[in-house]
């Protein structure tokens, strides 16, 4: 009886030193407080997304960024290109047909800068492009029409509005089906929306806009040649992404990425 009441009182002491010791270590690690190193995934707007492009090249780390202008050309395209040519920099331009057949010149002067000439639409519209699904049809008329002045095929196209959701999946299959490709952005500088503003105030937020979200080894930026404040907001988002440590690239088809906000990667 003696044993067995001695034994009882071990088994009870032994399991009192056990459960005392994990309650030490659970107090303790779920106490502590959490690192500082522990880096949360911050929300960002549907038109930042994640890069696929890989970011060494000859065994170095690259910053890369492509200046991308949808709508033109217009009034304002040659004193863009003037700008860009002062900087030795060449940009990416997704042309509106009509637009196109406006300036033909322009069109000439693009590519013969060596910038790229891509594809835009013809009527810029949601429902013809999306809901009608004439988006492949309006970016071959396009096509015709920058082949009629510079006699090539460009095969990139810019979605009008970005890709998702219009461009649903049977939008897709056609574009691939034509052999054409698609390139949304990283960074939207939304200039479009500081028409109102004078120039002293929308250019310097047009800059903040760009500069801001500029923190990736590759980014693709939207902005706009029809707009005389994103053209003036030009020359210090050139000097502010070199201080960054930023090289200038234009889209070539012959090392063609994906960049879709559908993650597709076959556009």
């Amino acid at each position: 009886m003696h044993k067995f009441i001695k034994r009882s009182i071990l088994i009870l002491i032994l399991f009192g030193c056990i459960t005392g010791m994990y309650k030490i270590i659970f107090t303790t690690f779920f106490s502590a407080p959490y690192s500082q190193d522990i880096q949360l995934i911050s929300t960002q707007p549907t038109t930042h997304m994640q890069k696929t492009i890989p970011e060494q090249y000859n065994g170095k780390v690259r910053k890369v960024v492509y200046l991308t202008f949808d709508d033109g050309p217009g009034e304002y395209t040659n004193k863009l290109l003037d700008i860009l040519k002062e900087n030795k920099i060449k940009a990416t331009f997704f042309l509106i047909g009509s637009h196109a057949q406006q300036y033909p010149n322009l069109v000439r002067r693009e590519y013969n800068e060596g910038n790229y000439v891509g594809l835009h639409s013809m009527t810029h519209e949601y429902k013809p492009l999306y809901t009608q699904k004439k988006y492949v049809e309006e970016m071959k008329a396009t096509q015709q029409i920058v082949h009629s002045i510079i006699g090539i095929n460009p095969t990139l196209t810019r979605p009008p509005y970005g890709s998702k959701p219009g461009l649903t999946e049977d939008i897709q299959t056609q574009v691939l089906q034509n052999n054409l490709h698609v390139w949304d952005w990283t960074i939207d500088s939304n200039d479009w929306k500081l028409n109102a503003l004078p120039l002293d105030k929308s250019v310097p937020q047009i800059v903040e806009n760009v500069i801001s979200h500029a923190t990736e080894n590759i980014e693709v930026i939207l902005m706009h040649d029809i707009h005389p404040q994103s053209v003036a907001a030009i020359p210090e988002i050139i000097r502010r992404l070199k201080n960054k440590g930023y090289e200038f690239e234009t889209y070539c088809e012959n090392q063609h990425f994906p960049l879709n906000f559908w993650h597709n990667k076959q556009l």
